[in-house]
Formats: C-alpha cells, structure tokens, sequence
C-alpha cells in the first residue's frame, strides 16, 4: 500500500512539473523613479518610489557626460558616474553607466561589480583592460582596446583598465 501511494505522488509530480513554466518574473510596475523623501511610501532598491503620476522625462535624462573632466593625480583616472543618483529613472533598473576619463598612465584600480557585469566601450584613446576569473585557475585575460572597441567584464570578478596610450 505504501508503494502504491508514493508511486501515486511521484507520478502526479511528474505530471505536474512537466507543465510549469520557469522565467524571470515581470516587474509589478513599469519603474520606479528613486526619490530620497518617504512621502510616496513604497521603498525599493534604496530609494522610494516616485508618484507615477509625477514621474516626468527628465526623470529619465540627463545630458553633459560628454565632458572630459580632469583626471585624479594619484590614480590618473576620473570616474563621472550615472547611476540612479543622476538619473532617478534608472532605480530597480538593474542599469549604470560611467564615463571615465584617464592621464596618460593613468589606470581605474582593480575592483569589483558583486551583482553587475560591466560593458566598457573605448570612445578614442588605447586601454589595456583585463580580469581574473574567481575559479581554481585564477587565470587573468587581457587585451589591448582601441578606439570603438568594446569589451565585457563579468559579474563579479575583479578587473582593471590602464591607458597605455599616447594621450
């Protein structure tokens, strides 16, 4: 009798997992504009949400990360980030952007992403990037970037850029 029922459960579960259906999950919302006031009560991803009703395109938008800024002495790089600080819009996104301007020899230290992979793209100039994979290996890839030129950086692992150009 106990075999009769546990072939009775295994074979319902069998049946009924065949028919489920794995995805990512929909937002409940379009977006969710990050504001730092708690009067719109819903807190998300560090910031609260924006009264959809007040959301406006600006909160979307921002321009002048075209302008090169003069980099930091110690490290020869300057970072001009675009994250949901910047741009409200960009809250539970999952999305951010930086602009990075490099001295010659200048370098954007090893560092991290934990939850985001990072897509660079060489605008002009010659940058040697690379990273270290998190397995046994820890074996380091590296490459050479030239002007519209793109490179990816996965999740999470350490990784670095260098100008080793002439400008």
């Amino acid at each position: 009798m106990k075999s009769l029922s546990f072939l009775a459960i295994l074979s319902l579960l069998a049946i009924t997992l065949s028919l489920t259906k794995a995805s990512d999950p929909s937002p409940l919302q379009d977006f969710c504009v990050g504001v730092d006031t708690p009067a719109y009560g819903v807190f998300v991803n560090g910031k609260f949400c924006k009264d959809p009703k007040l959301v406006t395109v600006d909160d979307f938008f921002i321009s002048g990360i075209n302008k090169p800024r003069t980099p930091n002495p110690k490290t020869g790089s300057i970072v001009t980030p675009v994250n949901v600080n910047q741009i409200p819009g960009l809250n539970t996104l999952g999305i951010s952007i930086v602009r990075i301007d490099y001295a010659i020899n200048g370098q954007n230290p090893p560092h991290t992403h934990p939850r985001a992979s990072e897509i660079l793209y060489v605008a002009y100039g010659t940058l040697l990037v690379g990273f270290v994979t998190s397995n046994t290996d820890n074996r380091l890839f590296t490459k050479v970037l030239y002007e519209g030129d793109v490179f990816v950086f996965p999740e999470g692992l350490i990784h670095f850029q260098a100008n080793v150009g002439k400008y």
